[in-house]
Formats: structure tokens, sequence, C-alpha cells
């Protein structure tokens, strides 16, 4: 049990370093308006688009492989989110706007698996921008890496049921 302990300790001092360095010590004007720019087109209630879009351009198995996956994103990240309740690293915020699972990173990663595995063509660019949203959300100093790494992993866990679904 103590070790346990200590190796939550020593993972949780591991964590807020890391948030640190990025969050603070590397920051620098042009970038952080990249990072803001990130954080405004990937909010996740645009990801709700491209299933429309697609289903408009009578792509319809797409289009209801990207609704399935926003559905569960929306599903997911709000369980989540009042469950474990974690607090954002620098603002108080609401149970249901908690830091963990990081929303952003988990649509992303959804939307590269599902986009990606219709289009093989797009699976490069979709992952750089899925992680370029996961790195803004700790750039910006919204979220821990952890909450990034678990919206990664969910994401990708949604975006996977979704295609094995549709």
């Amino acid at each position: 049990m103590l070790l346990l302990v200590l190796c939550c300790q020593a993972l949780s001092s591991c964590e807020q370093n890391i948030y640190e360095t990025i969050s603070q010590n590397w920051q620098a004007k042009p970038v952080k308006y990249v990072m803001q720019g990130v954080e405004i087109i990937s909010y996740p209630g645009l990801d709700a688009l491209p299933p429309v879009g697609l289903y408009l351009y009578d792509k319809k198995d797409i289009a209801r492989t990207g609704f399935a996956g926003f559905i569960g994103d929306v599903a997911t990240v709000i369980s989540l989110k009042l469950l474990i309740n974690r607090e954002r690293p620098e603002e108080d915020t609401d149970r249901i706007d908690s830091s963990f699972p990081s929303g952003h990173t988990t649509f992303a990663f959804t939307q590269a698996v599902i986009y990606s595995h219709h289009n093989p063509k797009l699976r490069i660019p979709m992952f750089v921008y899925a992680t370029l949203v996961g790195f803004s959300r700790i750039y910006l100093g919204k979220h821990y890496p952890t909450d990034v790494l678990g919206g990664a992993a969910l994401g990708m866990a949604v975006g996977f049921l979704a295609v094995k679904l549709f």
C-alpha cells in the first residue's frame, strides 16, 4: 500500500512538472496565438458539423459513423467529468466542465479515427491535428497531461467503436 502511495505521489509530481514546463516555461506570443486558434476551431460542439455536411453530400455511411462518434463522445465525456470531477489547473469550474477528460482532445481523436478510417490519406494530418489539440490544452493551462492522455485514449476508443458499429 505504501508503495502505491509513493508511486502516485511521484506520478503527480512528474505530471505537475510537465504541466508547468509546457504551460509556463514554453510561452511565446506567436505560439500562444496559434494555440488559441486551435482551441477555437477544436470546440467540441463544432464536431457535429462534418457529419451534417457528409450527410448532405450523400456520404451517409461516413455521416452515420461521425454522428455515432459525436454522440458517444458527448455521453462519455459528460459522464466522466461528472463522475471524476477533477479541478482544472488554472481556474474554478462547474462539475460539468471539470478537467478529466479533456473534451477537446477526446473529440479530436474520435474524429481522427473515424475520418482516417474512411479516407486513409487523412490519417497523418488528422492525428497531427488531434495531437496539436491535446498539446494546446496543456499549453493554454486548461488541462493536466493526464487529462489529455485520457481524452486521447477515450477518443480513440469511441472512434474505433463507432467504426466497428457502422
